[in-house]
């Protein structure tokens, strides 16, 4: 009865409480929409008003979000004007160079499987490890293993001691009058067994890559059949040094039109979408520049703006000096690349070692000191260490020989060289105020350890952190 007044007219102020017209639709081809659907068109951009796609899309539609690796600087930019929106594709405009398609790809005889993805090489089985490049007939003759003597280390009372107070002087939290006060009552010299297997390898990875071709002959398959990858000789720099070095292999060379920008030579501009003008960052389009926010009256025209070539409201792109396009940074222009097998050899030395030592000293200490070098053997390829008596060392030694020739199935062994060194290790028994305390000194330079809470004059934590 709301919707009539005295006479029983209807009251058009008042027609808009009607029920049907507040909660539903019109009713669209005989059908009557849903009354629990909002008519709202900003009511959260979906089909169903109270489902969210993805908590952290808010309106971002799905085809945005499928590639994780795409730009969406483009499409935000583009967004504020109709103007300014891309008329290319993200290919265009990406920023890492892409690989030629599979089709660039010539058939050389010995390098079928090869990619522009990096492939690993094994060595041929028929041609012996060990022998490197270059390498002279003298060298043929294996040289017999280096063994030493052992020499106990003997420390003095005063060398155990100014060792301690050299120590402690590097602590700021550490008091010196015990150092000095202690008595020694005895030393016991337990050495530590450091033994090092190196192993000196070569591993070659070949792969299709390409480069801008600037003119000039290209080494192809018509000058001759290429080599493959173990038959190109390329000796190392100096044994036991890493190194790696990347050889172009002779007659891949072939000339293809460039991926990226079709042959062409050059790339629409990414700045400015390949129209050569960008919005005026000064007056943003509008001509005139506003003067304290006073609408359109006493403003002046833009001055920055004025000389552009595409009008008021417009600069010139910088970047590509209103041409639209950028030189193809694959192609450098060019138009062309020359697509080639590059060979990669990469040489390095494999370390394992194993530490023996009889007293709780970190191996790090014992690691990281001088000590007698008591066997030392350097072959193409070593076999364990049976010399030396020690049969833990020589346990390591047969373990870690055998990890190595099975670890390195798909590269070549140079070389192989393996030590084992004597590190002087004296644990000093003293006594302070009526307790038996000790500490360790180690290595040629004499260097002390002390473990945790022995030393009687530690102040304080903070040395612990240093």
């Amino acid at each position: 009865m709301a919707s009539q007044v005295h006479g029983g007219a209807p009251d058009p102020y008042l027609s808009f409480l009607n029920s049907d017209s507040l909660f539903s639709k019109p009713h669209v081809n005989g059908k009557k929409s849903d009354p629990l659907k909002f008519s709202d068109p900003l009511s959260f951009g979906g089909s169903d008003p109270l489902r969210f796609s993805d908590p952290l899309s808010f309106g971002v539609t799905e085809k945005t979000r499928s590639d994780p690796l795409g730009f969406g600087g483009e499409e935000a930019a583009g967004g504020e004007t109709t103007e300014t929106e891309s008329r290319h594709s993200d290919e265009d405009f990406g920023d890492e160079a892409s690989a030629p398609p599979a089709d660039y790809l010539e058939r050389v005889q010995g390098y079928e499987m090869v990619s522009f993805d990096t492939v690993s090489v094994p060595p041929p089985a028929d041609q012996p490890e060990g022998k490197g490049e270059g390498e002279g007939e003298e060298e043929s003759v294996p040289a017999p293993p280096v063994l030493a003597t052992e020499t106990a280390v003997s420390l003095t009372h005063q060398q155990a001691r100014a060792a301690l107070l050299t120590h402690i002087s590097s602590k700021c939290c550490y008091g010196s009058g015990a150092a000095k006060q202690l008595q020694i009552t005895s030393m016991d010299y337990v050495p530590a067994h450091h033994y090092e297997l190196q192993t000196f390898t070569e591993k070659r990875e070949t792969s299709w890559t390409y480069a801008p071709h600037k003119g000039g002959e290209v080494d192809g398959p018509g000058r001759g059949a290429a080599p493959l990858p173990w038959e190109m000789e390329e000796p190392p720099t100096n044994m036991f040094k890493e190194e790696v070095r990347v050889v172009t292999v002779p007659h891949t060379g072939v000339v293809k039109a460039c991926h990226k920008c079709r042959g062409t030579g050059g790339m629409s501009c990414r700045d400015c979408s390949g129209k050569g003008w960008i919005r005026c960052l000064h007056c943003h389009g509008d001509v005139y520049l506003s003067e304290h926010g006073s609408g359109g009256l006493g403003r002046d025209r833009c001055y920055y703006c004025q000389h552009s070539k595409h009008g008021h409201g417009h600069q010139d792109c910088s970047k590509c000096q209103a041409k639209g396009k950028v030189s193809c940074a694959t192609c450098e222009g060019t138009a062309h690349i020359r697509c080639y097998i590059q060979l990669s050899i990469t040489w390095r030395v494999n370390t394992a070692e194993h530490i023996v030592e009889k007293l709780n000293i970190p191996e790090d200490l014992i690691r990281d000191v001088s000590g007698q070098v008591a066997f030392e053997e350097e072959q193409p390829k070593v076999f364990p260490v049976d010399a030396f008596n020690d049969d833990v060392i020589k346990m390591a030694s047969s373990q870690l020989v055998a990890s190595h020739a099975a670890n390195f199935l798909d590269q070549r062994i140079l070389r192989q060289r393996h030590q084992v060194r004597i590190v002087p290790v004296t644990r000093v028994n003293y006594d302070w105020k009526g307790r038996g305390r000790s500490y360790y000194v180690y290595g040629y330079e004499n260097k002390v350890h002390l473990p945790g809470g022995s030393y009687p004059q530690a102040c304080c934590w903070g040395c612990a952190l240093m």
